[in-house]
């Protein structure tokens, strides 16, 4: 049995991802080192919520919420983004993540869903100040790297 795991880039969380490779399948193992309650527990819950309401999410295969690790689906590299880059029609690409969006704003949600350790994780109602909180996200860790990479050129 050859097996192999790899680094994966991540995202802004305090999340670290792997993809665990076992023969010719693979599979993502997902660390997360601080605030597991939300990147696990409340993780689970809302991918569980979003695949009962057919959104394509990775099946949760399984965890250890001690040692803040859970293991996922690999949907392998492909990104939206890698898909754009190489579409000659971006529009259709495009109006597909608006319909998703849509879709998923149509959902009614529970105010309880069930989570990887058998309770339930109460989701908060979406707020403008969420969103300009998560919008800032953008400002304080994406734009500095982008700026940094620059030269600043001074008039």
């Amino acid at each position: 049995m050859k097996s192999k795991i790899l680094p994966i880039a991540g995202d802004a969380s305090f999340r670290t991802f792997y993809r665990l490779v076992l023969n010719k399948t693979s599979k993502i193992i997902v660390l997360a080192k601080k605030e597991k309650y939300k990147n696990l527990i409340a993780y689970s819950a809302i991918n569980r919520f979003l695949r009962n309401n057919k959104i394509l999410t990775p099946k949760l295969y399984t965890h250890d919420y001690s040692k803040g690790i859970i293991v996922i689906e690999d949907f392998g590299d492909l990104s939206f983004y890698k898909i754009i880059l190489k579409k000659k029609n971006k529009l259709s690409i495009y109006k597909k993540l608006i319909d998703l969006l849509i879709k998923i704003q149509r959902i009614k949600p529970k105010s309880k869903i069930k989570n990887i350790n058998r309770g339930s994780h109460k989701l908060k109602k979406y707020s403008n100040k969420y969103l300009f909180r998560e919008s800032n996200l953008f400002f304080e860790l994406y734009l500095p790297l982008i700026l940094s990479k620059k030269k600043i050129i001074k008039y």
